[in-house]
């Protein structure tokens, strides 16, 4: 995969969105699946979602196939 996690990460920041808000808003337990997910070695489709419903930039996520057919 080739997300831009700093990009992506650095969109976050403008919008005041902590790894730790997605965890909690999606009921994680932990929040590595955010960082995993954001690093692009995890494809958690909630995390992506999340991030593209608040208005994420979808280049920087590199979406998987199955959610770039759905987009």
């Amino acid at each position: 995969m080739r997300r831009e996690r700093r990009r992506a990460k650095a969109w976050m920041v403008l919008h005041n969105i902590r790894n730790v808000d997605i965890k909690r808003d999606l009921g994680l337990n932990y929040h590595t699946q955010v960082i995993e997910t954001l690093s692009g070695t995890r494809d958690d489709q909630r995390v992506l979602q999340y991030l593209i419903d608040r208005g994420c930039p979808e280049r920087f996520l590199d979406l998987p196939e199955k959610m770039r057919r759905a987009a």
